[in-house]
């Protein structure tokens, strides 16, 4: 019988036609299957001489690492989101390990299946996310415990902030800083989210805000409609505001909204307002939540304008 170098989980879990959580209960004697499964599992990964832990290297008890799954690093938010894991995990005497989906649902996966496989202590999950019942029942199945960050999974412990009230907030100061048509520019929904995807999230917070006031509004999804005779300019996130700021450069004179918190004072000195809110905070959460201590879900948020609490 053909033999692998190295085999994984996921390969031992085809093998035997159950799933990848099943095969990590069997392997690292844990309930929820039964007495012949779990024999039968155990045969096959030691037919295929599989070997457990990082570098061939059996893992016992904690492995001190946390794999995170981001979209990217292109967003500055990102970025500091990244940096916050590694302070607060180095602060516990963890390890971080990133790894990247470039919002695509099997890349998301295929990270999380490798996390599974090294044997990390926690995943955080900023997801792509999907309605699809049988990821969501793939998830589950994980066997390291997840939380999500960024985007809401049913089902799934979540730290951060509550996106449609806070764009709703951020929304009405927009409303009472300037008078006509209000644009929201969101590139990201040309295409379909899942249900609970905090860009969707957020765009329900602007349209229940503009909606209670009665105000004009329209969604922008494409730079080249961007224009000056507008009152003003809320985006889904800094990262859109910035390209605003790209094209309409400093001839806009309304009022500019954006969203995350990013530094904007340090690449514009444009007065513009947005949602801030501590990413050290969500990821000290998280890591509570890995070492079962108390934890938060709910993180604070300020409207902020130039760094200064409106």
């Amino acid at each position: 019988m053909k033999r692998f170098s190295s085999i994984t989980t996921t390969q031992l879990a085809r093998i035997c036609g159950v799933s990848q959580g099943t095969v990590d209960r069997a392997l690292h004697d844990r309930g929820g299957i039964s007495k012949e499964t779990k024999e039968r599992i155990l045969a096959v990964a030691k037919e295929y001489e599989y070997v457990p832990g990082i570098g061939g290297k059996a893992v016992k008890g904690r492995s001190m690492l946390i794999g995170v799954v981001l979209y990217d690093l292109y967003n500055s938010f990102f970025s500091k989101l990244a940096m916050s894991f590694v302070k607060c995990a180095k602060r516990e005497g963890y390890s971080v390990i990133f790894l990247f989906s470039n919002k695509d649902l099997k890349e998301e996966k295929a990270a999380i299946d490798y996390f599974n496989y090294i044997g990390v202590d926690g995943i955080v999950l900023f997801s792509v996310g999907s309605d699809d019942e049988e990821y969501l029942e793939y998830l589950h199945s994980v066997v390291r415990p997840i939380v999500m960050v960024g985007n809401r999974m049913a089902g799934f412990p979540y730290i951060g902030i509550d996106d449609a009230q806070a764009m709703y907030e951020l929304s009405l100061t927009v409303l009472e800083k300037t008078q006509g048509e209000i644009v929201y520019f969101a590139p990201i929904l040309k295409r379909e989210l899942h249900t609970h995807n905090a860009q969707r999230e957020r765009f329900e917070g602007f349209c229940r805000a503009v909606e209670e006031r009665g105000r004009m509004w329209r969604l922008v999804t494409e730079e080249g409609e961007l224009t000056f005779d507008v009152g003003g300019i809320v985006c889904s996130t800094d990262h859109y505001m910035l390209r605003v700021l790209r094209t309409l450069k400093t001839s806009y004179e309304g009022v500019l909204a954006g969203f995350d918190g990013v530094a904007l004072s340090e690449v514009t000195d444009r007065t513009a307002l947005t949602v801030e809110y501590p990413t050290d905070r969500i990821a000290a959460e998280c890591m509570r939540f890995f070492l079962k201590r108390n934890w938060n879900g709910h993180v604070p948020y300020t409207i902020t304008e130039h760094g200064f609490a409106t």
